[in-house]
């Protein structure tokens, strides 16, 4: 049985630490401490999982605390939750600029911060264990065959740590209204940059999303783990699709001196509505199927990859999506998926396929274009991540 995660609650009311400790104790091994100095030594002594910190205390308030924290090296990677009266959105960019990964304000709902913490501890569980493979990769001796043989090892492992991220590869919502989801994510090397990803937003509301990072390999592989993280940070206040891209393109410029990016398609499903909010990031145009109808590329505006430039701009489309009809996401390496003759699938060729998928379930969709493009590149090596994501309202 692996041991609780440790959590230090930094905090100066007796009462807020009564609520919290109430609420914790029985799922965590919680440490105390009543103001930043404290919460500096006990950092320091032994560093916790996560913290919980306050922001309005005498001497040293929460943000002098962070900072401090972000120049010890044994501390610097914990993730900071902060918990405060403060409610104004300067705040809230400060500490998050400061560092901090997420901003609670009081009062609060317990077990909405159960669930932060429990979010960002497994977060940060994937980003340790990532980072530790990447690591021993990097201290191989790449002449070795005993080297190679391990970093074959390695990045297997690499392979199944990033794609627990992601959510099964098959989902459906119990009850009416409901919603079925199949996706396929081939990467082209051990380990990729392509995405996908589907939220429930309580029982009527999905949020997906399908990106593919820039360049390949554990670069690509970082840096989608960084989306993923902050796609899963922003999604419980989300307003629409738009908005969430224009917020996780600004997290992605800071800090960016590599000039990473990632192209994101994003929506939002509304089931009491029928209706499906979405917006692009320089990503391939999404696909309608509606039975009784040819399928049907949507050609919608976009603004340009996340990452880049923190002034962009994304425009949101509204679409009605009745049960019974799907939309299809994908990213480029599908339609540039080539045979040994250096030809590519094509956007012609997946058309005449889903035309004929428009009144079936979402997993046999990806069953056949993942027979499909198998049967045309049989015989060559992938160069790129080949990634589908399709959505259905469950039929009446």
């Amino acid at each position: 049985m692996s041991p609780r995660a440790r959590l230090l609650i930094v905090d100066d009311a007796p009462s807020d630490i009564r609520i919290l400790l109430e609420n914790l104790k029985d799922l965590y091994q919680v440490q105390v401490a009543t103001s930043g100095a404290k919460a500096l030594q006990l950092a320091r002594q032994s560093p916790p999982d996560l913290i919980l910190l306050d922001v309005l205390m005498p001497e040293m308030d929460g943000y002098q605390v962070l900072a401090c924290l972000q120049k010890m090296p044994e501390c610097a990677s914990v993730p900071v939750i902060f918990l405060t009266s403060l409610q104004q959105p300067m705040d809230e960019e400060k500490a998050l600029e400061l560092g901090a990964v997420d901003y609670i304000t009081k009062p609060y709902h317990p077990p909405l911060v159960k669930a932060r913490i429990r979010n960002h501890l497994e977060l940060k569980r994937h980003r340790d264990q990532l980072e530790q493979m990447v690591e021993i990769r990097s201290q191989e001796l790449m002449d070795s065959r005993l080297a190679r043989q391990k970093l074959e090892n390695d990045l297997k492992l690499a392979n199944q740590l990033q794609l627990s991220m992601l959510p099964p590869a098959r989902g459906l919502a119990q009850g009416k209204p409901g919603y079925q989801v199949a996706a396929l994510l081939r990467p082209a090397r051990a380990i990729g940059g392509d995405l996908y990803d589907y939220i429930p937003l309580g029982t009527d509301r999905l949020l997906f999303a399908v990106g593919d990072v820039s360049d390949k390999g554990v670069t690509a592989a970082l840096f989608m783990v960084r989306v993923v993280t902050l796609l899963h940070w922003l999604a419980p206040s989300l307003t629409d699709p738009a908005q969430l891209l224009h917020d996780l393109n600004q997290a992605l410029c800071r800090d960016n001196g590599s000039c990473m990016f990632v192209t994101l398609g994003c929506g939002l499903l509304d089931l009491k509505r029928q209706q499906l909010l979405y917006a692009s990031g320089g990503h391939e145009p999404p696909w309608l199927l509606s039975p009784g109808h040819p399928a049907r590329l949507l050609e919608l505006s976009g603004g340009p990859a996340l990452g880049l430039f923190e002034s962009a701009h994304y425009p949101l489309h509204t679409l009605s999506l009745p049960p019974g009809h799907s939309f299809l996401l994908t990213s480029d390496g599908v339609t540039d998926a080539s045979n040994a003759q250096d030809q590519a699938f094509g956007v012609e060729r997946l058309q005449s396929l889903l035309n004929g998928l428009a009144e079936v379930s979402p997993a046999a969709v990806i069953a056949d274009c993942r027979q499909a493009i198998e049967k045309f590149t049989s015989g060559s090596e992938p160069f790129d991540d080949q990634t589908i994501l399709v959505i259905q309202p469950a039929p009446d």
